[in-house]
């Protein structure tokens, strides 16, 4: 796509759905790591500068990473790539003092920086975003949506740990979600959740969570077979993949059909989550109980799975975010005939 700015993406407003029950509400992924590690390019042949730079994810000996610098500049116009020496000073102007300038410099480094320049510079966005909802915005306006896309789907292994951090803070904002999706990001987060290294798995599906908020992309996302691969993530990802899993599951079930293909894969994950999850995941994955039990035929699935005694006993135990949860989506199955001769039968 030509240009330097994202498309401004109208939220699609929420389809009308199963109205007989209240839904556990829809959630974004806003835990996302409190910290975001930063991946930084290769330090070959490069002068040494009293600027940090981000640590590497495995890095054992630091416990956060450090803050990633600020871009000032414009992007350019007319489409060409800047040269090198362009670059460098890009780079170089990428400082804390300027965070009130554009991240134009940083996306032209993005587009046509080398592979170790394109890396450092999604880290910068990833930072950024992290920071604040205003930056959040103006990566979107002057462009750096499309280019964290491709880096995500291109990108070297660093580049795309970077690049899929960033998405996933920018899509926070309801109005980047929305781009994310129409500029082609759903395929190449699927792909991250599916084949990624544990941090991309997780950066993808939290920026999942906060595509599926929207109903008309939730749609889309479960016709491009994302329900699979969520689920195995609930039942076998890391503590923060099962909770960002569960989380955009929890999304995804406000829609009927969506709804019945996740049960049909097996409540289990999600009662597992219930009992013994993080505290997050907990939430998670009784909202996501919830409303899958708004379709009458995965009421009977949840009980039998265990369901009902785990959000009975989350409801008794759980901390007050937990129990609200669960306490709605207990209401849910109460009102099932059936479910209450599963009860008394055992």
């Amino acid at each position: 796509m030509g240009g330097t700015a994202s498309p401004k993406a109208k939220k699609a407003s929420p389809k009308a759905k199963r109205a007989a029950s209240p839904k556990l509400s829809k959630v974004k992924a806003g835990a996302q790591p409190s910290s975001p590690k930063v991946k930084p390019g290769s330090p070959k042949n490069k002068k040494k500068s009293p600027k940090p730079r981000g640590k590497a994810i495995n890095s054992p000996d630091q416990d956060s990473p450090v803050g990633a610098e600020w871009p000032t500049g414009e992007a350019s116009e007319d489409g060409a790539s800047p040269s090198t020496s362009d670059i460098e000073s890009s780079l170089e102007n990428m400082s804390l003092q300027s965070s009130r300038g554009s991240f134009g410099s940083v996306i032209n480094v993005l587009k046509h920086g080398t592979p170790e320049q394109k890396e450092n510079a999604a880290g910068v966005l990833l930072k950024a975003a992290a920071t604040s909802e205003d930056a959040q915005e103006r990566i979107a306006e002057s462009g750096g949506i499309e280019p964290l896309i491709e880096l995500c789907k291109n990108g070297t292994e660093g580049q795309k740990h970077n690049a899929s951090g960033a998405l996933s803070f920018l899509s926070r904002n309801d109005e980047n979600a929305v781009a994310i999706f129409q500029l082609g990001g759903l395929a190449p987060l699927i792909a991250l959740l599916i084949a990624g290294t544990p941090m991309q798995r997780e950066f993808s599906a939290g920026t999942l969570v906060n595509l599926a908020f929207d109903d008309d992309v939730a749609d889309e996302m479960a016709r491009a077979g994302v329900v699979p691969p969520l689920m195995i993530m609930a039942a076998q990802g890391t503590a923060g993949q099962k909770v960002r899993a569960a989380a955009c599951l929890r999304n995804l079930a406000f829609a009927e059909d969506i709804a019945v293909e996740i049960a049909q894969l097996g409540v289990e994950p999600l009662v597992a989550l219930v009992q013994s999850g993080s505290a997050a995941a907990k939430e998670q994955a009784a909202g996501c109980l919830g409303n899958l039990g708004l379709v009458q035929q995965n009421r009977i699935a949840i009980v039998r799975a265990g369901g009902y005694h785990a959000l009975s006993q989350l409801v008794v135990y759980g901390t007050a975010a937990q129990r609200e949860v669960a306490a709605a989506a207990l209401q849910v199955l109460a009102h099932a005939d059936e479910v209450a001769v599963v009860v008394k039968r055992g």
